[in-house]
């Protein structure tokens, strides 16, 4: 089996682990909360608790703000 290992904040964990049931693993909560198929962003979104979603807005656009900043977007015209 190969594994990946991922970074996520402790909200996120905790959301995740609130939702693991008893012998199922992180995987299985993984594939059975997103029905095992892929999805769009916002339909994985509206799997989460509505605060972990504000959370994870609030980090990705204080990524973008960083990411601009240091190689700011070339806008064609």
């Amino acid at each position: 089996m190969v594994t990946k290992t991922i970074n996520i904040k402790e909200s996120a964990y905790n959301a995740l682990r609130a939702q693991k049931r008893p012998g199922e693993s992180y995987s299985d909560v993984i594939l059975r909360v997103t029905e095992g198929e892929e999805k769009g962003v916002c339909e994985f979104l509206d799997t989460i608790d509505p605060a972990v979603r504000e959370e994870l807005a609030a980090s990705v656009k204080s990524a973008k703000k960083d990411l601009d900043r240091i190689r700011p977007r070339k806008v064609s015209l």
